[in-house]
């Protein structure tokens, strides 16, 4: 979430972007010529993988600052960002981003706090990828598609309202498609995941966020 000084200046230097549910911000490989405020709506940053299929690997929600590593580095954007929910963003380029920051140093303070919070979640990763069992990192990417795409049902249960596959939750998850299989199907025997649908519930939220933690 971007601190307000720093949003108040976007606002004031950037330009509106509407996008449509799937419709692509920009791909991997694109060059990084700005960053982007996410005020409404969803996204997703995704890859494709060297089977040719797409690889989820987060859900950003509103207040996300978006293209922010490659405005930084230079280097071509590293995932494909598109809309999972009707979005309204802002667009800064980078020359006014760097003309912001050069004037107001929080600027460059809060980037680097966003820098620092994803190496972080990147760090969290890798920890649970060497010490949390299957269920629990497949737990793991639900809890965050419940916290982006979540919708809060009576009772405190927790529809995630968009198609989710199983290759979706095994990127994320960073195992086997096999492996998330396996996994998904014992958190729905245990109740804790049901379906409504084509939808995922998240029927037991406690017990999602307790086999989540590493």
């Amino acid at each position: 979430m971007v601190a307000w000084p720093v949003r108040r200046a976007l606002l004031s230097a950037a330009r509106r972007l509407d996008l449509k549910v799937r419709d692509v911000l920009f791909h991997a490989g694109d060059p990084g010529e700005g960053c982007y405020l996410l005020r409404s709506g969803v996204v997703k940053a995704s890859v494709i993988a060297r089977d040719g299929q797409e690889r989820l690997l987060a859900v950003l929600g509103p207040g996300s600052l978006i293209g922010e590593l490659s405005l930084i580095d230079g280097q071509p954007r590293s995932a494909t960002i598109s809309a999972l929910k009707a979005c309204r963003l802002l667009y800064l380029p980078a020359g006014a981003f760097f003309r912001l920051a050069d004037a107001d140093p929080l600027v460059y303070r809060e980037a680097l706090q966003i820098l620092a919070r994803r190496l972080r979640e990147a760090n969290d990763l890798v920890v649970a990828q060497g010490s949390v069992p299957v269920a629990g990192r497949v737990a793991r990417a639900f809890a965050t598609l419940g916290q982006g795409l979540g919708v809060e049902r009576p009772g405190g249960q927790v529809l995630i309202a968009n198609k989710i596959t199983q290759s979706d939750i095994a990127g994320m998850a960073g195992v086997a498609r096999e492996n998330a299989s396996r996994a998904i199907n014992e958190l729905l025997r245990d109740g804790i995941l049901g379906r409504e649908g084509r939808f995922y519930l998240i029927a037991r939220p406690q017990a999602l966020t307790d086999l989540a933690e590493i």
